[in-house]
């Protein structure tokens, strides 16, 4: 059976159903309302919609370079067969929910801000932000080391568990490896760089917060399977 985890990740599924920011379900439905366009500057025009969800009535506030809606009697509706997700690059609420809440809220933000720097190619502020966001971690973790690089590897060993390459992708980050981590470099990383480093660092996020509390919650349900099962197999006492 195919791995479909990844569209949890994404904020619209298709033309009828998405990840709700609000509610928090997945897999729901949608209707588009109120489809708007203006100026965003002299040549260039930004096309807009609310995404209201069916179940808890919540509206979210998405803009696109692209014109994506059609009408049909009279109902407004996103065109079907495209990346959705990759034709809008601005959301209110962002793609914050996609980030589990328990990483942390700084780098979670730091992340989420990136992203959206990087859908409008404003490739400067996204390099800030996931400079900073490495930087955040690097301290929640209390990491030792005098270079940016010793820190890494310091994480690296906290969590052998993890890829080591995600941690050797991190460690090697270009203008990052100087004597002293500085999360206020303005070199800008193009678009392939960042989408890497953004990439990498969710997953060293996920296997760090994530995916032990999985597990602990995935054993307690073993355990008390096996409490009931035991149970079961006691023999009936008389009174």
């Amino acid at each position: 059976m195919p791995d479909r985890s990844e569209l949890d990740r994404k904020y619209f599924i298709d033309s009828t159903v998405y990840n709700c920011p609000y509610c928090n379900r997945n897999n729901v439905p949608y209707i588009v309302r109120i489809p708007f366009s203006f100026d965003w500057k002299e040549d260039k025009k930004c096309y807009g919609f609310l995404a209201k969800c069916v179940y808890c009535k919540n509206e979210s506030l998405h803009l696109s370079w692209e014109d994506i809606i059609y009408y049909s009697s009279g109902v407004a509706h996103i065109n079907s067969g495209i990346d959705i997700d990759s034709k809008i690059f601005y959301s209110v609420p962002t793609s914050f929910f996609t980030l589990d809440n328990r990483m942390p809220s700084i780098v979670r933000e730091l992340i989420t801000e990136a992203e959206n720097s990087l859908k409008m190619n404003f490739l400067t502020g996204a390099s800030a932000c996931m400079r900073k966001a490495i930087y955040e971690l690097l301290i929640i973790e209390k990491t030792v080391g005098n270079s940016y690089e010793d820190k890494i590897k310091s994480l690296k060993s906290k969590y052998p568990d993890t890829d080591p390459t995600y941690f050797d992708t991190l460690a090697h980050i270009q203008d990052m490896t100087s004597d002293k981590i500085h999360e206020q470099s303005w070199d800008k990383w193009d678009s392939k760089n960042l989408k890497l480093i953004i990439e990498t660092l969710k997953s060293v996020l996920y296997d760090i917060y994530v995916l032990p509390q999985i597990k602990s919650e995935r054993s307690k349900v073993i355990q008390q399977l096996r409490e009931t099962l035991v149970k079961d197999q006691k023999p009936n006492q008389e009174p």
